[in-house]
């Protein structure tokens, strides 16, 4: 939805695409950093809720933690999936917008019947590689509050066998389950998919028998 909003003539769309993009410039151990300034007890995220009356929350050291962690992932990776669908989105002919707009079609039925199908590929990638890249996550959680209050990923209760208990034949063990539940996720996504883009590739076959 954001790539089709930047896609859209809207005014300052420039800055916008700079605001969005920009998070990819920057290294993850120097945005972890400014995470951990701004949500520290006394950063900028405590007093600016304190305008508002609220009470000062310790981000960090809390059950809150986890929304900290969550919306550092969502501004280091929103960028990239928006430039894969950028791109996929300038991939489709502007005739099929043009014609569909003829025929009566409103935005959304443009959007459910020929753009998500059109760029139906680079929707599975993107839900592959997020979530194979949330199962892996490590060094978010591992800087910012060590795996305590409930954020301890995969990664780092493996780290922590191995590193901390010394039990490194387990934590191989774990790490080839892990490979398995990757492999066995991006099977049963691509299988989802498939049933739900099952009109998309009938209507692919059809136009490239008449091609033909």
């Amino acid at each position: 939805l954001l790539a089709l909003m930047l896609e859209a003539r809207i005014p300052g769309k420039s800055q916008f695409r700079t605001c969005f993009l920009s998070p990819m410039m920057v290294p993850i151990a120097s945005i972890i950093l400014i995470w951990q300034v701004l949500f520290h007890s006394n950063g900028v995220v405590n007093e600016f809720l304190m305008v508002f009356g609220a009470d000062k929350i310790n981000w960090l050291k809390s059950d809150y933690c986890m929304v900290v962690i969550v919306s550092l992932f969502l501004w280091k990776n929103l960028g990239y999936n928006m430039i894969l669908f950028m791109a996929a989105l300038n991939n489709i002919p502007k005739e099929l917008i043009e014609a569909a707009e003829l025929d009566g079609a409103n935005k959304f039925q443009q959007f459910v019947h020929i753009i998500l199908p059109s760029i139906k590929t680079i929707v599975t990638l993107n839900v592959i590689l997020s979530i194979t890249g949330a199962l892996s996550a490590f060094e978010q959680p591992f800087v910012i509050t060590g795996g305590s209050n409930g954020t301890a990923t995969y990664f780092i209760n493996m780290n922590n066998i191995a590193h901390t208990s010394q039990k490194v034949g387990l934590a191989s063990a774990m790490a080839v389950v892990l490979l398995l539940i990757i492999f066995a996720c991006t099977i049963l996504q691509k299988l989802f998919f498939k049933y739900v883009y099952r009109n998309a590739d009938q209507d692919d076959e059809v136009m490239t028998r008449e091609e033909r």
